[in-house]
């Protein structure tokens, strides 16, 4: 599996909005990518920690072909207007599929 984690600060006064956006716009355009197995939006618990915004690939390919495409940038810039600063970007390998249930090939 590849994983994609994207962080950023959000705007004060702006998150009920940042969260209705993910969800009802950006979330179905990731989903409906081949390959994507799961897109998720966490919000920080704590004062001052970032936003996660996550999404999960069957593999390296499926993830790349998301970011040729054109798409990762379409869903960002659904968002990019509730971002407080520049967001980060990383990506990391997994071949443990334990946790993820049905979500598991």
């Amino acid at each position: 599996m590849w994983i994609r984690v994207g962080s950023f600060q959000a705007k004060p006064g702006e998150v009920a909005l940042l969260k209705s956006t993910y969800d009802e716009r950006a979330v179905p355009k990731v989903r409906a990518t081949p390959g994507n197995l799961a897109c998720l939006l966490l919000a920080p618990v704590a004062e001052g920690d970032p936003f996660m915004a996550i999404t999960i690939w069957e593999t390296k390919a499926a993830a790349e072909q998301y970011e040729s495409s054109g798409a990762a940038k379409e869903v960002v810039a659904m968002v990019r207007e509730f971002f407080a600063g520049p967001p980060r970007l990383a990506s990391y390998e997994s071949d443990s599929t334990a946790g993820l249930g049905p979500l598991a090939k």
